[in-house]
């Protein structure tokens, strides 16, 4: 199963005034998959087999479940309950009883929506880079935008030798463009505070209103659905 990073997407979700652009894209990147898997892609031998090798996580379950194409669910679950069941084998070993303990919980720490959502971010963080070099004004939409949640701040800084000899450059501007917008969330956050003094009752709060979920997505990611 392939996926095509597309730039314009990268321009498009960077323009926006979202607290992370690459967020936005994650849920993009994660709908598409969440698609395939309730649709072509469970007629597809090589998915079978890597559903029923890895399942799906608590949270991608439920996802699928939640739509309307139950029997794709039901058919890729069953395949995933096949592949575990030998771990219910009897064992009168308590040493044994431990180990197969663990495989269970590997086998719930386990899931292939997240391993393809997560080898199509990578590309995107690669690609980002990439474009800081090769697109001649694509810095100054980096520098304009809201920076990043702290994970994908993580992932562009490791991926960033993908700049090549921009590099260097590259993760100057990242760090000013995160500092700075944690500066303003920070300046946010406080007027949201002082908006609780008694003596502020009447000062309007402007975009502090909104400062402490922008706040989540700043810290935490993005809220999933």
């Amino acid at each position: 199963m392939g996926y095509h990073i597309d730039t314009g997407l990268i321009l498009e979700k960077l323009k926006e005034s979202s607290e992370c652009p690459l967020c936005e894209i994650k849920k993009i990147v994660e709908e598409q998959f969440l698609h395939e898997f309730l649709n072509d892609a469970v007629m597809e031998d090589n998915t079978r087999i890597s559903v029923g090798k890895k399942g799906f996580c608590e949270r991608h379950f439920d996802m699928l479940f939640s739509r309307p194409n139950k029997l794709s669910v039901a058919l890729q679950i069953n395949t995933r309950i096949d592949k575990v069941k030998d771990l219910f084998a009897p064992t009168k070993s308590v040493g044994k009883a431990k180990k197969i303990a663990d495989k269970i919980d590997d086998s719930l720490s386990t899931c292939v929506i997240c391993d393809f959502v997560q080898e199509s971010m990578v590309k995107y963080y690669k690609t980002i880079a990439q474009m800081f070099v090769r697109e001649k004004d694509f810095y100054k939409l980096l520098i304009s935008c809201k920076g990043f949640c702290m994970h994908h701040y993580a992932e562009l800084l490791r991926y960033s030798s993908y700049a090549g000899f921009g590099a260097k450059s590259y993760l100057e501007l990242l760090s000013d463009t995160q500092q700075r917008n944690f500066d303003r969330l920070q300046k946010e956050l406080k007027e949201f505070c002082d908006k609780h003094d008694y003596r502020n009752a009447l000062k309007p709060l402007g975009n502090a209103q909104t400062a402490l979920p922008r706040t989540r997505t700043k810290v935490y990611g993005a809220k999933s659905e």
